[in-house]
């Protein structure tokens, strides 16, 4: 194992744990906003939210500099679409992925339709996102990122 990869193993696994700890924080958000409908916790959550898709856009960017797969100018869409190509991620979190980038991307750039725009987050965040748990399986041979929900 070249010392480049080993390293850049180690950094895609500091990243990962630091997307676990900011999904355990925004869930933790969640639970407390149920209880008080706080308008801090609210843009906390969506604070969360970004945050977590930006550590998953860079993990996938990461194993793709790992597996000598990555290419510059590549959109966080494109970004996933490869790592699911180059078995980072299966198909089905491939696809889950790209909406919580999509919806991301939204709230970035169509800050005139913000409102909406936050609903939905919250909307995917409480139905989809309460109970997802991310593992990373890393052998000498393969790593692979897996999901639950």
């Amino acid at each position: 194992m070249s010392p480049y990869y080993k390293y850049k193993k180690e950094s895609l696994n500091k990243k990962f744990n630091t997307a676990k700890d900011t999904l355990a924080l925004m869930q933790g958000a969640m639970k407390e906003y149920e209880k008080t409908n706080s308008i801090y916790i609210k843009r906390g959550i969506i604070g969360y939210y970004q945050d977590f898709t930006e550590y998953i856009i860079d993990m996938c960017e990461t194993y793709l500099a790992m597996t000598d797969n990555y290419e510059d100018g590549l959109s966080g869409l494109q970004i996933i679409k490869k790592a699911n190509i180059y078995g980072f991620i299966d198909f089905e979190l491939e696809k889950y992925l790209l909406v919580i980038v999509k919806l991301r991307n939204r709230y970035t750039h169509d800050y005139y339709k913000r409102e909406r725009v936050e609903e939905d987050i919250f909307s995917f965040c409480f139905k989809k996102m309460d109970t997802l748990k991310l593992f990373l399986q890393i052998t000498n041979e393969k790593i692979k990122m897996d999901y639950e929900l």
